[in-house]
């Protein structure tokens, strides 16, 4: 069986999680312990017992979605301990899936989406444009929506989470004229600000490009290894295989669309035949059953998907 794990991004934080994960597990709880060396602050008030208001703060967020990523991969490697066949992220995922294959210390990962999550944070305060969804709709009729509105505002597909679900970021007037055009064509758009869980900021796209020196800046003072198993980048929807390449793509993600689907498809691909989303919630789960062909994709932070790794990966270790 060869095992591919998904790390999900913002987005799948809830107060809560790894609750269990934490009062049951030391391994668990170094992770945690460690974070709040670098954070210095501990995050568990925070996802146990805070606000989902606070939570959803990209300064607070991300290292949060890292560390109960990254906490439940080594839960996930203490109890089955298989081999990788490979790994993806989606968008803060993707730092969360290089620290799981070893190209970076968990320590510096926190240090680095601390400073990614301020980035992020003060985009959406400075209002730097808006971001939401554009569901039901063909790649194509979405591409030709997005031609037609660029003469009056900017906007782009930010992210190819499924074949018929795009993030798109954009100005708000042009993502006003998205929301008439899509219900035109028998598609649905969903603002992020009517999603609790969701920043509604331009990520992934050229408005954030003012943040590019500071971006940068904090991508430098990371220390790279080669991945100890291949990691799908969802900035050029291939593997990094090789330490040299991780800082450009780290770059590119400020401004580049999340290929999520991309990823996916190349995994499978190459011989993936079970997918594990490691992480919080099951949001990665649910984008890969919205893709036909794939293969079977299982949460680790469900019971009952948990219940189901478990007899996979036993049966696996005894063959």
């Amino acid at each position: 069986m060869n095992i591919a794990l998904l790390f999900p991004g913002q987005g799948s934080q809830y107060i809560g999680m790894c609750g269990e994960a934490i009062r049951t597990s030391v391994e668990v709880r170094r992770v945690f312990e460690e974070a709040a060396d670098i954070l210095a602050f501990d995050l568990r008030p925070l996802i146990l017992e805070g606000s989902m208001e606070a939570l959803t703060r990209s300064d607070y967020a991300q290292p949060a979605v890292l560390t109960a990523s990254y906490a439940l991969y080594r839960l996930f490697r203490e109890r089955f301990g298989p081999a990788v066949q490979g790994a993806a992220g989606h968008s803060l995922g993707e730092i969360s899936a290089l620290a799981a294959a070893g190209a970076v210390s968990f320590a510096q990962a926190v240090d680095y989406v601390r400073k990614r999550g301020r980035l992020m944070q003060q985009a959406q305060q400075e209002k730097r444009g808006e971001t939401g969804l554009a569901l039901d709709l063909e790649r194509t009729v979405l591409e030709d929506l997005i031609r037609q509105i660029r003469p009056h505002g900017y906007a782009a597909i930010s992210g190819y989470n499924s074949p018929r679900q795009f993030v798109v970021a954009g100005v708000p007037s042009a993502l006003r004229m998205l929301d008439r055009l899509a219900d035109d064509h028998g598609g649905e758009w969903i603002p992020f600000r009517m999603v609790p869980m969701k920043a509604n900021a331009p990520y992934h796209s050229e408005l954030m490009e003012e943040y590019l020196a500071e971006w940068r800046e904090a991508i430098s003072q990371l220390a790279f290894k080669d991945p100890e198993f291949p990691v799908w980048s969802t900035v050029t929807g291939e593997a990094i295989r090789r330490a040299e390449d991780i800082p450009g793509i780290l770059e590119r993600q400020l401004t580049s669309p999340v290929l999520w689907t991309q990823a996916l498809q190349g995994m499978a691909e190459s011989g993936a035949s079970l997918f594990i989303d490691i992480g919080p919630q099951q949001i990665s789960r649910n984008l890969v059953r919205e893709h036909a062909g794939l293969p079977e994709c299982l949460a680790f932070d469900d019971e009952g998907d948990r219940l189901q790794i478990f007899g996979l990966l036993g049966k696996e270790r005894l063959a």
